[in-house]
Protein backbone atom coordinates (compact mmCIF):
# COMPACT_ATOMS: atom_id res chain seq x y z
CA UNK A 1 0.00 0.00 0.00
CA UNK A 2 1.39 3.51 -1.02
CA UNK A 3 1.47 6.21 1.50
CA UNK A 4 -0.99 8.32 -1.22
CA UNK A 5 -3.69 4.69 -0.49
CA UNK A 6 -4.43 5.56 3.07
CA UNK A 7 -7.97 6.62 3.15
CA UNK A 8 -8.41 9.80 5.15
CA UNK A 9 -10.57 9.15 8.63
CA UNK A 10 -10.25 12.40 10.31
CA UNK A 11 -11.58 10.70 13.76
CA UNK A 12 -8.82 7.39 13.11
CA UNK A 13 -6.40 9.96 12.08
CA UNK A 14 -6.90 11.88 15.22
CA UNK A 15 -6.37 8.88 17.27
CA UNK A 16 -3.53 7.79 16.09
CA UNK A 17 -1.85 10.94 16.28
CA UNK A 18 -3.31 11.14 20.23
CA UNK A 19 -1.88 7.70 20.87
CA UNK A 20 1.83 9.56 19.26
CA UNK A 21 1.71 12.76 21.08
CA UNK A 22 0.83 10.63 24.38
CA UNK A 23 3.94 8.46 24.05
CA UNK A 24 6.03 12.03 23.62
CA UNK A 25 3.99 13.38 26.63
CA UNK A 26 4.12 10.78 29.22
CA UNK A 27 8.21 10.77 28.80
CA UNK A 28 7.76 14.27 30.25
CA UNK A 29 5.40 13.76 32.81
CA UNK A 30 4.90 10.51 34.03
CA UNK A 31 8.34 10.55 35.01
CA UNK A 32 7.88 13.70 38.39
CA UNK A 33 6.91 11.09 40.61
CA UNK A 34 9.91 8.84 39.90
CA UNK A 35 12.63 11.57 40.73
CA UNK A 36 13.46 10.41 43.43
CA UNK A 37 13.53 6.46 43.03
CA UNK A 38 15.16 7.51 39.88
CA UNK A 39 18.03 8.96 41.98
CA UNK A 40 18.56 6.75 44.55
CA UNK A 41 18.47 3.63 41.93
CA UNK A 42 21.11 5.04 39.89
CA UNK A 43 23.23 6.19 43.00
CA UNK A 44 23.19 9.79 41.72
CA UNK A 45 21.41 13.02 43.06
CA UNK A 46 17.81 14.35 42.06
CA UNK A 47 20.18 17.79 40.34
CA UNK A 48 21.74 14.64 38.21
CA UNK A 49 18.15 13.24 36.92
CA UNK A 50 16.94 17.03 36.32
CA UNK A 51 19.71 17.20 33.95
CA UNK A 52 17.97 13.91 32.37
CA UNK A 53 15.06 15.61 31.39
CA UNK A 54 16.60 18.10 30.13
CA UNK A 55 18.59 16.27 27.81
CA UNK A 56 15.36 14.67 26.54
CA UNK A 57 14.02 18.12 26.04
CA UNK A 58 16.82 19.76 24.37
CA UNK A 59 16.81 16.96 21.67
CA UNK A 60 13.60 17.18 21.85
CA UNK A 61 13.97 20.65 20.65
CA UNK A 62 16.45 19.93 18.40
CA UNK A 63 13.99 17.57 16.58
CA UNK A 64 11.15 20.48 16.66
CA UNK A 65 13.46 22.42 14.19
CA UNK A 66 14.53 20.15 11.98
CA UNK A 67 11.70 17.76 11.40
CA UNK A 68 8.39 19.52 10.41
CA UNK A 69 10.62 21.45 7.58
CA UNK A 70 11.64 18.05 6.64
CA UNK A 71 8.13 16.95 6.61
CA UNK A 72 7.22 19.40 4.32
CA UNK A 73 9.40 17.80 1.76
CA UNK A 74 9.05 13.66 2.29
CA UNK A 75 6.06 13.56 3.72
CA UNK A 76 4.49 13.96 7.53
CA UNK A 77 3.37 10.64 7.86
CA UNK A 78 7.35 9.54 7.08
CA UNK A 79 8.74 11.71 9.61
CA UNK A 80 6.15 10.83 12.13
CA UNK A 81 6.62 7.11 12.02
CA UNK A 82 10.52 7.43 12.13
CA UNK A 83 10.56 9.53 14.95
CA UNK A 84 8.17 7.43 17.06
CA UNK A 85 10.51 4.14 16.60
CA UNK A 86 13.64 6.15 17.48
CA UNK A 87 11.46 7.55 21.13
CA UNK A 88 10.52 3.62 21.26
CA UNK A 89 14.55 2.85 21.09
CA UNK A 90 15.25 5.13 23.69
CA UNK A 91 12.72 4.13 25.98
CA UNK A 92 14.09 0.59 25.48
CA UNK A 93 17.15 1.60 26.65
CA UNK A 94 15.87 3.85 29.11
CA UNK A 95 14.39 0.74 30.83
CA UNK A 96 17.79 -1.18 30.82
CA UNK A 97 20.07 1.22 31.82
CA UNK A 98 22.23 0.12 34.63
CA UNK A 99 23.54 3.48 35.09
CA UNK A 100 22.62 7.46 35.06
CA UNK A 101 24.95 7.79 31.87
CA UNK A 102 22.95 5.23 30.00
CA UNK A 103 19.90 6.76 30.98
CA UNK A 104 21.07 9.92 29.49
CA UNK A 105 21.47 7.93 26.16
CA UNK A 106 17.89 6.55 26.52
CA UNK A 107 16.46 10.00 26.86
CA UNK A 108 18.49 11.51 24.17
CA UNK A 109 17.10 9.35 21.82
CA UNK A 110 13.18 9.65 23.33
CA UNK A 111 14.05 13.38 22.44
CA UNK A 112 13.78 12.17 18.83
CA UNK A 113 9.69 13.14 19.08
CA UNK A 114 9.91 16.52 19.99
CA UNK A 115 8.35 17.56 16.59
CA UNK A 116 5.26 14.96 17.25
CA UNK A 117 2.36 18.07 18.31
CA UNK A 118 3.66 20.43 15.37
CA UNK A 119 3.27 17.27 12.86
CA UNK A 120 0.19 16.14 14.39
CA UNK A 121 -1.45 20.03 14.04
CA UNK A 122 0.08 20.35 10.88
CA UNK A 123 -1.39 17.20 9.87
CA UNK A 124 -4.97 17.96 11.34
CA UNK A 125 -4.59 21.56 9.62
CA UNK A 126 -4.32 19.48 5.81
CA UNK A 127 -7.29 17.39 6.24
CA UNK A 128 -9.59 19.40 8.49
CA UNK A 129 -12.01 22.27 7.72
CA UNK A 130 -11.85 25.27 9.56
CA UNK A 131 -14.95 24.72 11.85
CA UNK A 132 -13.14 21.65 13.19
CA UNK A 133 -9.66 22.42 13.31
CA UNK A 134 -10.04 24.27 16.26
CA UNK A 135 -11.78 21.74 18.14
CA UNK A 136 -9.65 19.08 16.92
CA UNK A 137 -6.66 21.27 18.51
CA UNK A 138 -8.03 21.34 21.95
CA UNK A 139 -8.50 17.98 21.80
CA UNK A 140 -4.60 17.52 21.19
CA UNK A 141 -3.79 19.74 22.81
CA UNK A 142 -5.24 18.70 26.11
CA UNK A 143 -3.50 15.50 25.24
CA UNK A 144 0.20 16.81 25.16
CA UNK A 145 -0.77 18.99 28.34
CA UNK A 146 -0.67 15.24 30.02
CA UNK A 147 -3.42 12.48 29.69
CA UNK A 148 -6.02 13.71 32.05
CA UNK A 149 -3.62 13.28 35.04
CA UNK A 150 -3.81 9.19 34.68
CA UNK A 151 -0.44 9.12 33.29
CA UNK A 152 0.95 11.33 36.91
CA UNK A 153 -1.18 9.31 38.60
CA UNK A 154 0.01 5.76 37.31
CA UNK A 155 3.81 7.12 37.28
CA UNK A 156 3.39 6.99 40.77
CA UNK A 157 1.72 4.30 41.50
CA UNK A 158 4.45 2.54 39.34
CA UNK A 159 6.95 4.33 41.27
CA UNK A 160 6.10 2.60 44.36
CA UNK A 161 5.07 -0.78 43.28
CA UNK A 162 7.77 -1.70 40.57
CA UNK A 163 10.14 1.55 40.15
CA UNK A 164 11.01 3.58 37.34
CA UNK A 165 11.84 1.20 34.72
CA UNK A 166 7.93 0.46 34.87
CA UNK A 167 7.45 3.35 33.58
CA UNK A 168 9.43 3.26 30.70
CA UNK A 169 8.58 -0.23 30.04
CA UNK A 170 5.03 1.00 29.88
CA UNK A 171 5.70 4.00 27.10
CA UNK A 172 7.53 1.55 25.45
CA UNK A 173 4.45 -0.59 24.82
CA UNK A 174 2.45 2.51 23.60
CA UNK A 175 5.47 3.78 21.32
CA UNK A 176 5.42 0.66 19.53
CA UNK A 177 1.32 0.86 19.47
CA UNK A 178 2.03 4.50 18.09
CA UNK A 179 3.79 3.29 14.88
CA UNK A 180 1.43 0.49 14.14
CA UNK A 181 -1.49 2.88 14.12
CA UNK A 182 0.48 5.89 12.21
CA UNK A 183 1.33 3.14 9.56
CA UNK A 184 -2.19 2.19 8.86
CA UNK A 185 -4.23 5.36 9.67
CA UNK A 186 -2.21 8.69 9.35
CA UNK A 187 -2.47 10.07 5.12
CA UNK A 188 0.58 11.63 3.29
CA UNK A 189 1.01 14.80 3.02
CA UNK A 190 1.63 17.27 -0.31
CA UNK A 191 4.96 18.30 -0.58
CA UNK A 192 6.32 22.06 -0.30
CA UNK A 193 9.67 21.90 -1.19
CA UNK A 194 12.62 19.62 -3.09
CA UNK A 195 15.73 19.87 -1.13
CA UNK A 196 16.44 20.13 2.99
CA UNK A 197 18.68 22.66 4.39
CA UNK A 198 20.87 20.71 6.25
CA UNK A 199 23.79 22.72 6.81
CA UNK A 200 21.31 25.46 8.29
CA UNK A 201 19.92 22.77 10.41
CA UNK A 202 23.28 21.61 11.41
CA UNK A 203 24.57 25.45 12.40
CA UNK A 204 21.53 26.45 14.06
CA UNK A 205 21.49 23.20 16.42
CA UNK A 206 24.92 23.91 17.48
CA UNK A 207 24.15 27.29 18.24
CA UNK A 208 21.20 26.62 20.28
CA UNK A 209 23.06 23.74 22.06
CA UNK A 210 25.84 26.51 23.00
CA UNK A 211 23.23 28.64 24.63
CA UNK A 212 21.30 26.08 25.84
CA UNK A 213 24.66 25.20 27.65
CA UNK A 214 25.17 28.04 29.46
CA UNK A 215 21.79 29.03 30.19
CA UNK A 216 21.58 25.14 32.16
CA UNK A 217 25.08 24.96 33.65
CA UNK A 218 25.04 29.02 35.11
CA UNK A 219 23.33 28.52 37.97
CA UNK A 220 25.31 25.71 39.20
CA UNK A 221 28.97 26.65 37.95
CA UNK A 222 28.39 30.47 37.60
CA UNK A 223 27.22 32.26 35.08
CA UNK A 224 31.01 33.39 33.99
CA UNK A 225 32.95 30.38 34.87
CA UNK A 226 34.96 29.36 31.81
CA UNK A 227 32.89 26.26 30.52
CA UNK A 228 29.67 28.13 30.52
CA UNK A 229 30.80 31.26 29.17
CA UNK A 230 32.43 29.57 26.33
CA UNK A 231 29.67 27.52 25.24
CA UNK A 232 27.72 30.67 25.53
CA UNK A 233 30.42 32.43 23.24
CA UNK A 234 30.47 29.50 20.93
CA UNK A 235 26.61 29.75 20.65
CA UNK A 236 26.06 33.42 19.92
CA UNK A 237 29.11 33.20 17.07
CA UNK A 238 27.10 31.10 15.26
CA UNK A 239 23.93 33.34 15.19
CA UNK A 240 25.80 35.01 12.48
CA UNK A 241 26.94 32.22 10.70
CA UNK A 242 23.50 30.77 10.37
CA UNK A 243 22.24 33.88 9.12
CA UNK A 244 25.21 33.97 6.52
CA UNK A 245 23.95 30.57 5.45
CA UNK A 246 20.63 30.97 5.17
CA UNK A 247 20.88 33.95 2.97
CA UNK A 248 22.44 31.81 0.01
CA UNK A 249 19.95 28.62 0.18
CA UNK A 250 17.21 28.79 -2.22
CA UNK A 251 15.21 26.78 0.26
CA UNK A 252 16.37 27.89 3.48
CA UNK A 253 15.92 26.17 6.97
CA UNK A 254 13.87 29.17 8.00
CA UNK A 255 13.27 32.27 5.54
CA UNK A 256 15.05 35.10 7.06
CA UNK A 257 11.95 37.56 6.14
CA UNK A 258 9.91 35.88 8.18
CA UNK A 259 11.99 36.68 11.32
CA UNK A 260 11.06 40.76 11.14
CA UNK A 261 7.43 39.53 11.96
CA UNK A 262 6.11 40.06 15.14
CA UNK A 263 4.12 37.23 14.58
CA UNK A 264 7.20 34.99 14.51
CA UNK A 265 9.48 36.28 17.07
CA UNK A 266 6.76 37.11 19.21
CA UNK A 267 5.21 33.67 19.61
CA UNK A 268 8.63 32.14 19.69
CA UNK A 269 9.95 34.23 22.80
CA UNK A 270 6.17 34.12 24.44
CA UNK A 271 6.26 30.25 23.69
CA UNK A 272 10.04 29.83 25.21
CA UNK A 273 8.95 31.99 28.34
CA UNK A 274 5.96 29.91 28.87
CA UNK A 275 7.57 26.63 29.36
CA UNK A 276 10.32 27.66 31.12
CA UNK A 277 8.06 29.00 33.56
CA UNK A 278 5.00 27.10 34.03
CA UNK A 279 6.00 23.73 33.15
CA UNK A 280 9.07 23.37 34.64
CA UNK A 281 7.46 24.23 38.18
CA UNK A 282 5.08 21.91 37.19
CA UNK A 283 7.08 19.01 36.62
CA UNK A 284 10.03 19.48 38.13
CA UNK A 285 9.73 22.31 41.37
CA UNK A 286 6.20 21.18 42.29
CA UNK A 287 6.36 17.60 42.51
CA UNK A 288 10.31 17.68 43.92
CA UNK A 289 8.98 19.85 46.38
CA UNK A 290 6.22 17.16 47.70
CA UNK A 291 8.97 14.30 47.59
CA UNK A 292 11.60 16.31 49.89
CA UNK A 293 11.41 14.71 52.93
CA UNK A 294 13.11 17.48 55.36
CA UNK A 295 12.46 20.83 53.35
CA UNK A 296 9.33 19.50 51.55
CA UNK A 297 6.02 17.18 52.47
CA UNK A 298 7.58 13.45 52.40
CA UNK A 299 4.90 12.27 50.16
CA UNK A 300 5.68 9.17 48.01
CA UNK A 301 5.20 9.11 44.44
CA UNK A 302 1.41 7.98 43.84
CA UNK A 303 0.45 11.11 46.81
CA UNK A 304 2.45 13.61 44.74
CA UNK A 305 0.77 12.81 41.42
CA UNK A 306 -2.66 12.72 42.93
CA UNK A 307 -2.13 16.48 44.60
CA UNK A 308 0.71 18.34 42.20
CA UNK A 309 -0.13 16.53 39.08
CA UNK A 310 -3.39 14.41 38.13
CA UNK A 311 -5.61 17.65 38.99
CA UNK A 312 -3.85 20.48 36.42
CA UNK A 313 -3.81 17.44 34.01
CA UNK A 314 -6.88 16.89 34.60
CA UNK A 315 -8.55 20.23 33.97
CA UNK A 316 -6.49 20.94 31.13
CA UNK A 317 -7.91 17.90 29.19
CA UNK A 318 -11.40 18.92 30.39
CA UNK A 319 -11.44 22.21 29.49
CA UNK A 320 -8.76 22.16 26.08
CA UNK A 321 -11.73 21.36 24.11
CA UNK A 322 -13.65 24.41 24.95
CA UNK A 323 -10.52 26.79 24.93
CA UNK A 324 -9.70 25.37 21.45
CA UNK A 325 -13.65 25.56 20.15
CA UNK A 326 -13.68 29.43 21.71
CA UNK A 327 -10.25 30.51 20.33
CA UNK A 328 -11.07 31.05 16.67
CA UNK A 329 -14.13 33.03 18.22
CA UNK A 330 -12.97 35.45 20.27
CA UNK A 331 -9.25 35.73 19.56
CA UNK A 332 -6.08 33.40 19.77
CA UNK A 333 -4.47 36.48 21.29
CA UNK A 334 -7.27 36.89 23.84
CA UNK A 335 -7.29 33.42 24.71
CA UNK A 336 -3.29 33.15 24.76
CA UNK A 337 -3.11 36.53 27.14
CA UNK A 338 -6.00 35.09 29.49
CA UNK A 339 -3.75 31.97 30.07
CA UNK A 340 -0.69 34.00 30.57
CA UNK A 341 -2.30 36.21 33.55
CA UNK A 342 -3.39 33.21 35.27
CA UNK A 343 0.15 31.34 35.02
CA UNK A 344 1.61 34.84 36.42
CA UNK A 345 -0.64 35.24 39.03
CA UNK A 346 -0.59 31.53 39.72
CA UNK A 347 2.79 30.65 39.96
CA UNK A 348 3.43 34.63 42.42
CA UNK A 349 0.90 32.41 44.83
CA UNK A 350 2.80 29.54 45.02
CA UNK A 351 5.70 31.14 46.48
CA UNK A 352 3.58 31.62 49.77
CA UNK A 353 2.21 28.52 49.98
CA UNK A 354 6.02 26.49 49.65
CA UNK A 355 5.46 25.32 53.22
CA UNK A 356 1.17 24.93 52.75
CA UNK A 357 0.23 21.70 50.92
CA UNK A 358 -3.35 22.78 50.72
CA UNK A 359 -3.05 25.61 49.17
CA UNK A 360 -0.21 24.92 46.21
CA UNK A 361 -2.78 22.00 45.38
CA UNK A 362 -5.40 24.68 44.79
CA UNK A 363 -3.40 27.08 43.05
CA UNK A 364 -1.52 24.01 40.58
CA UNK A 365 -4.70 22.53 39.86
CA UNK A 366 -6.01 26.30 38.49
CA UNK A 367 -3.09 25.75 36.33
CA UNK A 368 -4.77 23.36 34.33
CA UNK A 369 -7.34 26.09 33.31
CA UNK A 370 -4.63 28.76 32.42
CA UNK A 371 -1.87 26.57 31.15
CA UNK A 372 -3.05 23.35 30.09
CA UNK A 373 -6.72 24.78 28.76
CA UNK A 374 -5.94 28.52 27.36
CA UNK A 375 -2.14 28.74 26.92
CA UNK A 376 -1.20 25.48 25.27
CA UNK A 377 -4.12 25.67 22.96
CA UNK A 378 -3.70 29.40 21.68
CA UNK A 379 0.09 28.67 21.52
CA UNK A 380 0.04 25.52 19.18
CA UNK A 381 -2.76 27.18 16.85
CA UNK A 382 -0.99 30.21 16.36
CA UNK A 383 2.15 28.26 14.77
CA UNK A 384 -0.06 27.20 12.64
CA UNK A 385 -1.68 30.67 11.83
CA UNK A 386 1.44 32.61 11.66
CA UNK A 387 3.26 30.27 9.47
CA UNK A 388 4.66 31.52 5.90
CA UNK A 389 3.10 29.42 3.01
CA UNK A 390 5.72 28.59 1.31
CA UNK A 391 6.81 27.08 3.94
CA UNK A 392 3.73 25.39 6.52
CA UNK A 393 6.28 23.52 8.83
CA UNK A 394 8.51 25.81 9.82
CA UNK A 395 6.97 27.79 12.30
CA UNK A 396 5.26 25.22 13.77
CA UNK A 397 8.50 23.32 14.29
CA UNK A 398 10.18 26.20 15.57
CA UNK A 399 7.57 26.88 17.84
CA UNK A 400 7.24 23.17 18.95
CA UNK A 401 11.50 23.67 19.75
CA UNK A 402 10.39 26.70 21.76
CA UNK A 403 8.30 24.32 23.69
CA UNK A 404 10.92 21.77 24.23
CA UNK A 405 13.54 24.35 24.57
CA UNK A 406 11.89 26.21 27.17
CA UNK A 407 10.62 23.14 29.52
CA UNK A 408 14.72 22.38 28.89
CA UNK A 409 16.39 25.44 30.43
CA UNK A 410 13.97 26.05 32.63
CA UNK A 411 13.92 22.81 34.27
CA UNK A 412 17.69 23.29 33.63
CA UNK A 413 17.76 26.75 35.78
CA UNK A 414 15.14 25.99 38.33
CA UNK A 415 16.72 22.71 39.37
CA UNK A 416 20.29 24.19 39.58
CA UNK A 417 18.27 26.46 42.25
CA UNK A 418 16.69 24.30 44.38
CA UNK A 419 19.56 22.25 44.37
CA UNK A 420 21.64 25.26 45.23
CA UNK A 421 19.04 26.67 47.77
CA UNK A 422 18.13 23.43 49.28
CA UNK A 423 20.64 20.51 49.06
CA UNK A 424 20.01 17.35 50.50
CA UNK A 425 19.06 17.04 53.97
CA UNK A 426 18.49 21.23 54.51
CA UNK A 427 15.05 22.01 56.26
CA UNK A 428 14.90 25.18 54.71
CA UNK A 429 12.96 25.52 51.33
CA UNK A 430 14.65 28.62 49.87
CA UNK A 431 15.84 26.73 46.88
CA UNK A 432 12.38 26.12 46.06
CA UNK A 433 11.59 30.17 47.01
CA UNK A 434 14.35 31.51 44.95
CA UNK A 435 13.12 29.05 41.98
CA UNK A 436 9.49 30.15 42.10
CA UNK A 437 10.58 34.16 42.12
CA UNK A 438 12.25 33.30 38.62
CA UNK A 439 9.64 31.04 37.52
CA UNK A 440 7.42 34.28 38.34
CA UNK A 441 9.55 36.74 36.63
CA UNK A 442 9.65 34.61 33.30
CA UNK A 443 6.40 34.28 33.13
CA UNK A 444 5.98 37.83 33.30
CA UNK A 445 8.15 38.31 30.31
CA UNK A 446 6.23 35.73 28.71
CA UNK A 447 2.90 38.13 29.19
CA UNK A 448 5.11 41.36 27.79
CA UNK A 449 6.32 38.92 24.56
CA UNK A 450 2.72 38.38 24.07
CA UNK A 451 1.55 41.65 23.76
CA UNK A 452 3.36 42.27 20.44
CA UNK A 453 1.55 39.42 17.96
CA UNK A 454 0.28 41.01 15.53
CA UNK A 455 -3.83 40.18 14.39
CA UNK A 456 -3.70 38.75 10.90
CA UNK A 457 -6.06 38.98 7.84
CA UNK A 458 -7.19 37.33 5.16
CA UNK A 459 -7.98 34.40 7.96
CA UNK A 460 -10.90 32.11 8.92
CA UNK A 461 -10.01 32.75 12.54
CA UNK A 462 -9.84 35.49 14.51
CA UNK A 463 -6.31 36.03 15.62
Amino acid sequence: MTLAAVRVRPPLVLTALLVAVASFQMNATMLSPAIDDMAKSLSTDVGTIGLSATVFLFVAGLAGVVLPRYSDIIGRRRVLFGSIAVMATGSLIATVAPNVETLMIGRALQGACGATISLGILTLRDILPTAQFGRYLGILTAVNSGVAGVDTLLGGVITDTIGFRGIFGLTFALEVIAVAMIAAWVPDSARTGARMDWRGAAVICLALLGINAWLTLGPTMGWLATWPLTCLLVGLLLLPLFWLVERNQAEPLLPLRALRSRGVWGLLLTTFCTMASIFAVLTFVYPTLAQNATAGFAYDGTTTALMFLMPYALAGWILAPLAGSLAPRIGYRNMLRIGLVGNLLLIAGTIFAVNSPWLLFVLVALMGVSYAACAATALNGMGVIYAPKESPGILPGLNATMFNLGASVGIGVLSGLVAKGTPDGATDPAGFTTALVVAAIISAVALLASLVLPGKAGTAEKV
